[in-house]
């Protein structure tokens, strides 16, 4: 019996059978880097995404010094104007927190008989002033934020950003760190000139205000005078913002005191200027 020993043949000599090898599209080879390339979470890929530095790295959760000071100042002198202006200042380009907490979307009533949710979503707390109109809050810091509401995720906004938002929102009112002992309420014309970039005096203390006043006066004789004052003496946290005094030398038919309100009313600059107003006659 004979032996022989064969050598391999290589892949390219004649009588090899191996499988063709054939070319990868362009197509595939990108599916499969794709299906290589990082990804987030969601199993989105980040390529192409325009990531932006976090704003609010390095943030310690506490107030900005200058506007917890501003807010204690007017705590302490609520009737002072210059006051209420340096709050309005101190928070141009200040990080603010606004408090978001779970919102029930849909509820039944368990086998227990207990209501129950099957889901909901995480919405801004806005607020209802005493006067009935919406309120949104902000928060200087953390601490203030959990003292009010415990169960609230405090989301770090530019203070420009809230405010902007409550605009949007047809909020007419910015409580700043409600239920604190330097709580502040920013109203609606100090609203509108702060996303503005534009000055802004309470109206107790614009002498535009108090002249325009004086002006509409003139076409009422039944009025001996008129002053203007803040319409509380805690005008920094709520209640009418503008007191108007209507001096009078005798009784004014209630139909008198509508024509002047009315008349108040249709002066635009005035609604622009005033958030809110008590008047009182007194004799003179």
């Amino acid at each position: 019996m004979s032996t022989h020993s064969h050598e391999p043949r290589r892949p390219d000599e004649p009588g090899h059978s191996a499988e063709p090898h054939e070319p990868r599209s362009a197509a595939s080879a990108d599916q499969a880097g794709e299906a290589h390339a990082p990804t987030d979470s969601a199993g989105q890929a980040w390529a192409g995404r325009d990531l932006k530095p976090n704003p609010f790295s390095g943030d310690t959760g506490l107030a900005d010094a200058a506007l917890l000071e501003a807010m204690t100042q007017v705590a302490q002198a609520p009737l002072d104007p210059a006051a209420h202006q340096q709050v309005v200042r101190a928070l141009s380009g200040t990080r603010l927190y606004a408090p978001i907490v779970p919102m029930a979307l849909d509820q039944e009533v368990g086998e227990n008989g207990l209501m129950a949710d099957n889901s909901s979503e995480m919405a801004m707390v806005r607020l209802q002033a005493e006067d009935g109109r919406e309120c949104t809050p902000g928060f200087s810091g953390i601490p203030p934020l959990t003292a009010w509401h415990s169960d609230a995720r405090p989301v770090p906004i530019e203070s420009e950003r809230l405010v902007l938002g409550a605009i949007e929102a047809e909020s007419q009112l910015v409580v700043l760190d409600p239920g604190a002992e330097s709580s502040f309420l920013l109203r609606r014309p100090a609203m509108f000139a702060f996303v503005q970039s534009q000055p802004w005096t309470p109206s107790w203390a614009d002498a535009e205000v108090a002249g325009r006043l004086r002006a509409i006066a003139e076409s009422f004789p039944w009025l001996a005078r008129i002053g203007v004052s803040p319409g509380s003496n805690s005008v920094h946290l709520g209640g009418p913002e503008l007191g108007i005094t209507l001096g009078v030398e005798s009784e004014v038919a209630p139909e008198e005191v509508r024509r002047f309100q009315e008349a108040v009313a249709g002066d635009e600059d005035l609604v622009a200027k005033i958030d809110s107003l008590a008047i009182r006659l007194v004799e003179v």
